[in-house]
């Protein structure tokens, strides 16, 4: 995923990006946005894309617009957790021709499934290395310490896969709030917040948790975010 970042960093100016830099304050002040980040420094700007988990827009829009950050704080994110696993190929029985899998609460697993991210993106793991890439939901995370998380993710694969030995490499990401949750009245809940951001000049919100979570969805967002700024006439002297 940083790969994203660091790619699309790399092409904007000098400066323009302040990656580890969070914005703190939003203000709107004569035609023009104010942004703040965390310990300085602020600028102007005639269009904003907030592009955050919705409970970070909440707080951050609760001072310009109560409504808004209200229906934003209503939409619940769960944590979730990944554990990549490397193994030699003559580790693994399964000829994993696949992209990898997603395991039903009926089956009883600890996981909620597993990438083989050696097959899906090349270039992921050196010749005769095999990336496993396991998934953990908000309820399977949260109750396990980094260890229990990574047993439970080898027993789990090990049974399905075939499995034998130490892993030769591990990696383990949480997420806090990483995951919107789409319950029953979300698209009228998106739509509300759609119209009430529309109200504000030159601001779009952008991100996963609107119209879709993956990454594909996410990165439909921000292209439609940029395009309907774009498509705003510029304020008065403004560039």
């Amino acid at each position: 995923m940083q790969a994203l970042t660091d790619a699309l960093a790399a092409r904007l100016p000098a400066g323009a990006a302040l990656p580890g830099r969070p914005a703190a304050a939003l203000e709107r002040s004569g035609g023009h946005w104010r942004v703040t980040a965390a310990g300085g420094p602020a600028w102007e700007a005639d269009r904003v894309i907030i592009a955050l988990p919705a409970p970070v827009a909440a707080a951050l829009l609760r001072p310009l617009a109560a409504d808004l950050s209200r229906l934003l704080a209503g939409i619940p994110c769960a944590d979730a957790a990944t554990l990549s696993l490397a193994y030699r190929r003559e580790q693994v029985d399964h000829p994993l021709d696949g992209f990898g899998f997603v395991a039903p609460a009926s089956e009883g697993l600890r996981i909620l499934g597993c990438t083989f991210s050696h097959v899906k993106w090349p270039g992921r793991a050196p010749e005769g290395t095999v990336l496993l890439r396991a998934f953990f939901g908000q309820e399977q995370g949260r109750a396990r310490d980094d260890d229990a998380l990574e047993q439970a993710a080898r027993e789990d694969l090990g049974r399905l896969l075939g499995i034998r030995g130490e892993p030769v490499a591990r990696l383990l990401w949480r997420g806090a709030g990483a995951m919107p949750q789409y319950r029953v009245g979300h698209l009228a809940r998106t739509a509300e917040i759609e119209a009430r951001a529309a109200a504000l000049p030159g601001l779009v919100l952008a991100g996963n948790a609107y119209r879709g979570v993956g990454v594909p969805d996410t990165i439909r967002s921000g292209e439609q975010a940029a395009e309907l700024l774009l498509a705003e006439p510029s304020p008065a002297g403004g560039a």
